[in-house]
C-alpha cells in the first residue's frame, strides 16, 4: 500500500540527524531500555498523531458505508450472540432478556475493539515498507498507531450504545466510572499482544495466520456469547485464565448491573463470578505483558529492515 505523502515527509522531517548532518537510515537503534522506549514515544508523539489519521482516512477511503463499519462489527457478534442465546433460551422455555443482550453489545465492543486492533497492528511494519527500510523512527508507533485507529472505531461504537440503553432503561451511571480503568487495561493488553504480533510477524510471516485462527476462534475461548455463570464454578476459573475474561466481565456487571467491582459476587450457580483478585490478575497480564512486549519489540527493531 503506498504511504501518503504527508505521513513520509513527516517522517522524514522527524529524523535524527548523525553529525555530518545526514540523517540515521535503516533499523536505527536498537536499545533495550523502556525509558527509552517511553521518551521515543513522547519525542514523535505527533508522528503517532499523524500515522493514526492517515490510518483512519485510508480506512475510510471510497468507502461506502463509512464509520458505520464501526458499528456493524460489533452489531454482527452482538446479532450472533442473540440468535445463540434465543436458541438455548427456547429448548429451556425460556426468553432473553434485554439486560442480558446489553451485556452481549458491551462485551461485543471489546472483543470487537481487540480483535480490529490485533489483526492490524499484527500487519502494521510488513505493511509499510517504505518507512521501516528507509528512514528512522520509533517502529513502535505503527501498530500503536493501528490499536489507536482501533480505539476511534470503537468509541463510536460506544457512542452507539449510549444512545440506544437509555431507551431500554440499561446501564448504571456508576459503572460508567469502572469502565475508565477497564478500558485502560484493555488498551495496554491489547497493545502488548500487538506488538508482539507485528514484531513476530516481521521475521515469520505465517504469524498472521496464527493470529486469524486465534482471533475467529478466540470467542469461544472467550465469554463473549454467555455471562461467565453459565459455565459453573469449574467452567468459570477456567475461563478466568483468558486475560481478557476478567476486563469484558466486569464491564457487563459494573455498566449493567451496577456492581462494585471491589466486591466479590457469587452467581445462584455457586459460580464465583467476580472478585477483586480476577481485575489484579487482568492488570497483571496487562501492564506486565505491555513492559514486557515493548522490551522484546525495541531489541528486535534493529533487525526489521533485514527482513522487512
Amino acid at each position: 500500500m503506498a504511504e501518503p505523502a504527508n505521513a513520509a515527509d513527516f517522517v522524514a522531517r522527524s529524523e535524527p540527524t548523525q553529525p555530518s548532518g545526514r540523517p540515521v537510515v535503516g533499523g536505527g537503534s536498537a536499545r533495550g531500555s523502556l525509558v527509552d522506549v517511553a521518551r521515543d514515544l513522547v519525542r514523535y508523539r505527533e508522528l503517532l498523531r499523524e500515522l493514526t489519521v492517515r490510518d483512519l482516512r485510508i480506512r475510510y477511503k471510497q468507502s461506502v458505508m463509512g464509520v458505520l463499519w464501526a458499528i456493524l462489527t460489533p452489531l454482527v457478534v452482538v446479532l450472533a450472540g442473540a440468535i445463540i442465546r434465543w436458541a438455548f433460551a427456547s429448548l429451556a422455555g425460556g426468553t432473553v432478556a434485554p439486560i442480558e443482550l446489553g451485556g452481549l453489545a458491551v462485551k461485543s465492543i471489546y472483543w470487537s475493539f481487540f480483535v480490529g486492533a490485533l489483526g492490524f497492528g499484527t500487519a502494521s511494519l510488513t505493511a509499510n515498507l517504505p518507512l521501516v527500510t528507509k528512514v528512522y523512527f520509533p517502529r513502535e508507533l505503527l501498530p500503536i498507531s493501528a490499536v489507536l485507529t482501533q480505539l476511534v472505531d470503537s468509541a463510536v461504537g460506544c457512542v452507539a450504545l449510549a444512545l440506544v440503553f437509555p431507551v431500554y432503561g440499561l446501564g448504571h451511571a456508576i459503572g460508567i466510572l469502572w469502565l475508565v480503568p477497564l478500558t485502560m487495561l484493555l488498551f495496554a493488553l491489547t497493545t502488548a499482544v500487538a506488538l508482539f504480533a507485528a514484531c513476530a510477524n516481521v521475521f515469520y510471516r505465517d504469524a498472521k495466520h496464527v493470529v486469524q485462527l486465534v482471533t475467529s476462534f478466540g470467542i469461544f475461548f472467550t465469554p463473549v456469547f454467555f455471562d461467565l455463570d453459565a459455565f459453573g464454578p469449574a467452567g468459570a476459573r477456567a475461563f478466568l485464565l483468558n486475560p481478557l475474561t476478567p476486563l469484558l466481565e466486569g464491564a457487563r456487571l459494573a455498566l449493567l448491573h451496577g456492581h462494585d467491582l471491589r466486591e466479590p459476587l457469587v452467581a445462584a450457580s455457586g459460580a464465583l463470578t467476580w472478585t477483586p483478585a480476577y481485575l489484579a490478575y487482568a492488570a497483571m497480564w496487562s501492564i506486565g505483558g505491555l513492559l514486557a512486549s515493548s522490551l522484546l519489540f525495541r531489541r528486535a527493531s534493529g533487525r526489521f529492515a533485514e527482513y522487512v
